[in-house]
């Protein structure tokens, strides 16, 4: 099995010690990349209006996952950015120091791990939230509704399981 590709946009607008897509990219698990070259990449975007399912599995596998790395104190830029795949998370909860149990305040990492996870790629989410000292207990503290999600076939039947949890 092929690995997914993770690819990251990076805005430059939180200090590059603390990104955890910089720490990804450090660590062999991201490769930066200029928004000219997101290509046919699902991109994770907030504002979209489709949610990520498994079968974006395919895409992900030919074209990689992007995440867009900015601050969450500047999400309004993100409304304007439309990718002809872009994808947004279903609700999960932080887990990261700065946004501990949050709904849908995610890292970056987090959000690459919740795409990764839902498509089928345990394995790599595993290893992305492993590299932090705090990833183990997003995947806890996610675990069932990660699972469920993962299970969804259609837009509707995830949109039903969010309900139930949030």
């Amino acid at each position: 099995m092929r690995t997914a590709i993770v690819r990251f946009v990076y805005y430059g607008e939180d200090d590059p010690k603390k990104s955890t897509m910089k720490k990804l990219q450090r660590l062999g698990l991201a490769e930066q990349v200029p928004e000219s070259r997101i290509g046919c990449s699902v991109v994770l975007n907030p504002f979209s209006e489709i949610y990520i399912l498994r079968t974006d599995r395919s895409s992900i596998e030919r074209c990689g996952v992007c995440v867009l790395d900015g601050s969450w104190s500047n999400p309004g830029r993100l409304e304007k950015v439309v990718y002809r795949r872009q994808r947004k998370l279903p609700t999960l909860l932080a887990a990261n120091p700065v946004n501990y149990g949050k709904p849908g305040i995610l890292s970056s990492a987090e959000a690459v791990c919740a795409a990764l996870y839902i498509t089928g790629y345990t394995e790599l989410a595993e290893r992305v939230m492993s590299k932090f000292n705090w990833g183990h207990s997003f995947l806890s503290l996610n675990a069932e509704p990660l699972a469920e999600y993962a299970t969804a076939r259609s837009q509707e039947q995830l949109h039903v399981m969010i309900e139930s949890y949030f």
